[in-house]
């Protein structure tokens, strides 16, 4: 544990570590009333419409794709598919929702389609693609990330499955919109940025590890925050907490918060892209 928070503590002032920094976190309503999520008045709604969506987004997956479906593939094969749609998005300055959204494309289309080694390098080419078109303003354009005329075409035919599957609904309740949402309406003084840059760092982690994704995202966004909150030493209730501003309490999240170490453990030593992206934020400090 100690040398987790060793190694990311020099980026505990970061609330993303793509290239660029959003300060969606940080605000008050009065000041910020172009924002929707900032709305006190209708955050009712908004978990209604996020918890109906979560439920829909759940539907379209199946947890048990690699025993069921992917006979050719294994989660280390998934995990390095992670590590070059990490590679994208720090390459074309991604926002982290986009990074988020390209991974639970990722598992949709896994989910439901049989593939072959031979087609991994189309299929996360094509989810990005899509979650690109989908979240960003100005989306990379394909010929950026791919060259050869044959690949384009397999990935037009992928991107066509794949929202043919979907019924073309793109809005996704992942655990970083959660993540958002508790944020917004969180107001105590521990509430710190610290806190949310460790969360959002455990959520990235929390993608690689295949049992996840069989929980709904709203836990894993508690349970990251429950993490955080330990490894920051914050003092805290939690079920006190979780109720106060409804969050899921201990006994939901202990699994999921268990697993979500075991991963970030894991990824420090298999030096996933995430790790030496910090890694290479921490070099650069020293010039």
């Amino acid at each position: 544990m100690e040398y987790i928070q060793k190694m990311i503590r020099p980026f505990t002032d970061r609330s993303n570590y793509y290239m660029q920094q959003p300060n969606s976190f940080k605000r008050k309503e009065s000041k910020h009333t172009h924002d929707p999520q900032s709305v006190l008045l209708y955050i009712k709604q908004i978990f209604f419409t996020l918890q109906t969506q979560q439920n829909v987004n759940m539907s379209f997956l199946n947890p048990n794709y690699f025993s069921d479906i992917q006979s050719d593939l294994n989660p280390e094969m998934r995990a390095q598919m992670i590590d070059e749609v990490h590679k994208l998005c720090t390459a074309h300055k991604a926002q982290r929702r986009t990074f988020h959204q390209t991974i639970y494309l990722l598992d949709v289309y896994l989910s439901t389609n049989r593939i072959f080694t031979a087609q991994i390098d189309s299929i996360y080419k094509t989810c990005y693609f899509i979650a690109s078109k989908y979240e960003e303003i100005y989306p990379s354009p394909l010929w950026r990330y791919t060259y050869d005329r044959d690949e384009m075409q397999e990935i037009f035919q992928i991107e066509k499955e794949l929202l043919s599957l979907l019924d073309f609904k793109l809005v996704t309740a992942s655990s970083y919109v959660w993540l958002n949402y508790y944020w917004t309406i969180i107001t105590i003084a521990e509430k710190t940025q610290n806190w949310l840059t460790y969360s959002l760092l455990l959520l990235d982690v929390a993608l690689y590890n295949i049992n996840i994704i069989k929980y709904e995202p709203s836990k894993i966004a508690c349970a990251s925050l429950y993490t955080s909150a330990i490894m920051l030493n914050i003092q805290m209730n939690w079920n006190n907490f979780a109720s106060q501003f409804g969050l899921h309490f201990q006994h939901e999240i202990k699994e999921i918060s268990n697993l979500i170490m075991i991963t970030l453990k894991d990824s420090v030593n298999q030096k996933r892209e995430i790790v030496k992206h910090m890694q290479l934020q921490k070099d650069r400090e020293f010039y």
